[in-house]
């Protein structure tokens, strides 16, 4: 059975939202429009919502652990072998480090990242199989936020120059594809 609910931001907006689940400290979560709900995880995803607790935050990034596979991961780490190549993924403003000669592999964990709405529901922006990464380097708004944009900044260019996603399992757009690292 499908749910959704109506959430009235003012007198003239209105917009609905399918429910995914809740939060284990009960706040609903709802999906978005243009959500980046990666295909194949409504089963797990309820389930690891239910063993968050927002703890009041603002925006969630959560690792869940299943204890078992319950898929494949395309984030993989890189070596010297590897042929690297950089593309623009649609709905992106940077460029992703790709990987041409790899393949995904089993994963146990989910990541899930949430943002409260206007009505203290939270709203799913993503949500995949794999391991928490750091945020793209191109990310400069996602450093701006954090206690030390610094640091974050140089976290997410160690994580990204060790790590990148397998090329083929994620749309990019077209004549995007570079070899030169553009950050």
């Amino acid at each position: 059975m499908d749910v959704s609910f109506l959430f009235r931001r003012s007198n003239l907006k209105e917009r609905r939202c399918p429910m995914l689940g809740k939060l284990a400290s009960g706040e609903m979560v709802v999906d978005r429009f243009n959500s980046h709900n990666h295909i194949g995880l409504s089963r797990f995803l309820p389930v690891a919502l239910a063993r968050i607790n927002s703890l009041g935050r603002g925006f969630l990034v959560e690792e869940v652990d299943f204890g078992s596979s319950i898929g494949e991961t395309i984030c993989v780490p890189t070596g010297p072998g590897d042929e690297i190549v950089f593309a623009q993924r649609p709905k992106r403003f940077g460029l992703t480090r790709f990987v041409k000669n790899r393949k995904s592999e089993p994963c146990s964990s989910l990541v899930v990242i949430l943002k409260v709405g206007d009505c203290g529901e939270y709203v799913l922006i993503t949500a995949f199989v794999g391991t928490r990464p750091e945020p793209e380097p191109w990310d400069e708004r996602n450093f701006a936020q954090q206690a030390d944009p610094s640091a974050a900044r140089k976290a997410a260019f160690r994580f990204w120059l060790s790590h990148a996603l397998v090329w083929g399992a994620e749309p990019i757009v077209p004549g995007t594809e570079t070899t030169v690292c553009p950050w």
